[in-house]
């Protein structure tokens, strides 16, 4: 129902299919995974005016798509939770700043890169 009302809140951005999950290009600067609701970065438009987003983020993303569905509802608290304060609170952006850190360290940001078939790996 979230993902739902999300995407609603973003039905004017682009939008498009990716192995099953719907995929909105909207303007912010993250990612987020809402069941088969994806919403990623829209980057420049290319060529006749397509528009253009991360695919590796789209990946990513998509794995969270995946944990979801395996996780059902405790994907939320279990992964979902997690990965927003892993991302944004800035206790965690100074400490992966301070050690390092890659932001694909903690298992539930490996294995989203893994299950979305992500190149992206931690350091």
């Amino acid at each position: 129902m979230i993902g739902s009302a999300v995407y609603l809140a973003n039905r004017k951005h682009a939008h498009f299919d990716y192995k099953g999950a719907r995929v909105t290009a909207w303007d912010r600067d993250d990612g987020l995974s809402l069941g088969k609701y994806i919403f990623v970065p829209k980057m420049k438009s290319g060529q006749n005016g397509v528009i253009k987003v991360p695919e590796e983020m789209t990946k990513h993303e998509f794995g969270h798509s995946v944990q979801s569905i395996i996780l059902g509802p405790a994907y939320l608290f279990l992964v979902g939770a997690p990965s927003i304060l892993w991302n944004r609170l800035p206790y965690f952006i100074k400490k992966r700043n301070r050690t390092g850190k890659s932001y694909y360290s903690p298992v539930f940001e490996r294995t989203a890169n893994k299950l979305g078939g992500s190149k992206k790996r931690e350091k």
